[in-house]
């Protein structure tokens, strides 16, 4: 199975200044295309690993970022499930 978190965004800019914040912080994260099964956010994404998820949602949240939502996404045996979990 594999499965990785991800923040969706209320727009294009609020996911790429989050990007830039948290590559200062020196946490890696990757911008991704926000998967189908989220639609009420903007086409931008950011990956995240599991360890950095506390940390991340505390800084995001303390920049006033505006988020949609955290997630995790599951593919196992040719499906994909996303799971809203914030």
């Amino acid at each position: 199975m594999d499965e990785y978190y991800f923040i969706s965004f209320g727009s294009t800019n609020h996911a790429l200044f989050a990007e830039n914040i948290l590559r200062k912080e020196k946490i890696d994260v990757t911008i991704i295309p926000t998967p189908r099964e989220v639609t009420e956010s903007c086409g931008l994404s950011i990956k995240i690993k599991e360890e950095n998820l506390e940390y991340v949602k505390s800084i995001v949240k303390g920049q006033g970022i505006i988020i949609k939502g955290i997630y995790i996404l599951k593919r196992y045996d040719g499906h994909k499930e996303v799971t809203k979990i914030d």
